[in-house]
């Protein structure tokens, strides 16, 4: 048996938008601004940080390296990390803690850095 999920409502314009942007990256796009858009790529619950009580992975200003994990998010009782595509800066954090999260819900907004900044 198999069975397959479709959101219509949004899937035509997220379909235009890598076509005019060139370039189609499933969880990360770079829309107009120049911004880097970190996206859910499951549906779950997003936590901030590994544990209650411990610090969240990063905070808007943060410098993030690609790899370095920006949030968790919980589906199924399983624990799955999202981590940063590119080297940049944490602009906009979109979602808080413990709170549930779409497929391609916009979770970050990263500044792409050019280079590694100064005081690394």
């Amino acid at each position: 048996m198999r069975v397959s999920v479709r959101r219509t409502a949004e899937a035509q314009p997220v379909a235009a938008a890598p076509a005019s942007a060139g370039e189609a990256v499933p969880e990360a796009g770079e829309p107009s601004d120049g911004y880097v858009r970190v996206e859910s790529p499951m549906v779950g619950t997003f936590y901030r940080s590994p544990q209650p009580g411990s610090p969240s992975f990063v905070e808007e200003g943060d410098a993030v390296e690609p790899g370095q994990t920006l949030c968790i998010l919980e589906a199924m009782k399983l624990m799955n990390e999202v981590k940063a595509e590119v080297e940049g800066i944490v602009r906009r954090i979109h979602v808080g803690n413990a709170e549930p999260v779409e497929y391609g819900q916009l979770l970050f907004e990263l500044e792409p850095l050019n280079g590694r900044p100064l005081d690394h």
